[in-house]
């Protein structure tokens, strides 16, 4: 929350919640196939019995008036357990633009793929830089990684 603003005697945070950039919400299921994403690439492609899909994809004007019409007056970004570095920095930088913006409406989490070559930790601070406040989310099943893993 920026410094000095006050706050209603209610205040209503949406403490879990996924945005991705527009490259990947134009064609998901193409975009995860492209980048080796296989574990997003089986859950954004799943549907429900009406064929539904049970993600939605959102831009950030959609989440905002929908933010709006909840009565949710802010929303932490929350990142994805991404299979692969380069997808995490995509996403981070996106969190950074997004909280660049609308600093009022939202906070966000990075993601960082850990693993024992460093770049993990360099990730973190520059995300950290950019403005976002925590980590998360991270599977260690899913991005390859297992306790006593070097890194």
């Amino acid at each position: 929350m920026p410094p000095g603003l006050s706050l209603p005697a209610v205040f209503i945070i949406d403490s879990h919640v996924h945005l991705y950039p527009g490259e990947v919400n134009r064609d998901p299921a193409a975009w995860a196939a492209a980048q080796g994403e296989d574990h997003w690439a089986r859950l954004c492609t799943r549907t429900r019995g009406d064929g539904q899909s049970v993600q939605g994809f959102p831009d950030m004007d959609t989440l905002l008036r929908s933010m709006d019409a909840a009565g949710v007056d802010h929303a932490v970004l929350l990142g994805w357990y991404w299979e692969h570095a380069a997808s995490c920095t995509l996403q981070n930088r996106y969190y950074a633009e997004c909280v660049r913006a609308h600093p009022d409406r939202l906070s966000a989490f990075a993601t960082v793929r850990p693993g024992g070559d460093g770049n993990a930790l360099v990730e973190l601070r520059r995300a950290r830089d950019a403005g976002l406040m925590g980590l998360g989310e991270l599977s260690p099943h899913v991005q390859h990684v297992y306790p006593g893993d070097p890194g």
